[in-house]
C-alpha cells in the first residue's frame, strides 16, 4: 500500500513539472517613458514621451510635439528652454534661464496644456503663447522681453517683481522692447500684473482685467 502510494506523488510531482516546462512565457511588458536630460540643439529637437525633463546648468532643450508625463524643470541655469506644441502633464518651472524661454506653439495656431502651473523666475526673455493652464502662470523677476498671449489660466496669472529690462546680444531693436505686454489672456480668478520696476506695461483685452 506504501509503495501505490509513493508511486502516486512521484507522478504527480513530474505532471507539475511537465506543466510549469510547456506554459507559455508571459509576454514582456511595454517599455516605460524615460526620464530624459534634455542637452540638445534647435536643429535636432526632441519629440518623444517622456516620463519627465531635467534641463541641466549650461544646457538648452529644444522640444517639439513632444509628450511630457511628468514635469519640465530647468532650475541650475539653462541657457535656452524651448518647449513648443509639447503637452506637460504636470509642471514647467524654469529658473535661471540665460537666454530665451519659449512655451507654446512656434506659430501660435495650436494650443498645448499644461496639466498644473508654469512658473518661470529670474530668466531673460520670456514669450507664453496660447497655453492652457490648468492652475497657476507665473513670471517672476526676469529680466528681459516679457510677453504673454492668449492663454487660458485655471486659476491665477502673475506677472510681479520683474527686473529692469537688460539688453543682451540678439535681443532685436524694437523701439518699445522694455515693454511687458500681456495681450488678450483669460484666467478663472485673477490676473495681477505688479511691482515690475516701474517697466512700461501693454495691456490688452484680458480677462479679467489685471490688477497693477
Amino acid at each position: 500500500m506504501k509503495k501505490r502510494l509513493l508511486a502516486a506523488l512521484v507522478v504527480m510531482g513530474t505532471t507539475a513539472a511537465l506543466t510549469q516546462t510547456v506554459a507559455s512565457p508571459a509576454q514582456a511588458a511595454p517599455d516605460k517613458p524615460k526620464k530624459l536630460v534634455c542637452d540638445n540643439t534647435m536643429d535636432d529637437p526632441y519629440t518623444g514621451t517622456y516620463a519627465s525633463v531635467r534641463v541641466p546648468k549650461g544646457a538648452s532643450c529644444y522640444l517639439d510635439g513632444a509628450t511630457v508625463n511628468g514635469n519640465l524643470m530647468a532650475l541650475h541655469g539653462a541657457v535656452d528652454v524651448y518647449v513648443i506644441n509639447t503637452d506637460v502633464k504636470r509642471n514647467i518651472k524654469v529658473r535661471g534661464a540665460t537666454r530665451d524661454v519659449k512655451v507654446g506653439p512656434e506659430d501660435c495656431r495650436f494650443d498645448p496644456p499644461v496639466g498644473n502651473n508654469i512658473m518661470v523666475t529670474r530668466s531673460h526673455n520670456v514669450a507664453i503663447c496660447l497655453t492652457t493652464v490648468d492652475n497657476n502662470l507665473t513670471l517672476s523677476r526676469n529680466d528681459g522681453r516679457l510677453m504673454l498671449r492668449g492663454n487660458v489660466v485655471g486659476n491665477n496669472i502673475r506677472v510681479t517683481k520683474n527686473l529692469p529690462y537688460n539688453r543682451q546680444p540678439g535681443d532685436g531693436q524694437h523701439p518699445n522692447i522694455a515693454t511687458i505686454r500681456v495681450y488678450r489672456n483669460t484666467a478663472e480668478s485673477h490676473i495681477v500684473v505688479r511691482d515690475n520696476s516701474d517697466r512700461p506695461l501693454r495691456l490688452l483685452n484680458n480677462t479679467p482685467e489685471p490688477r497693477t
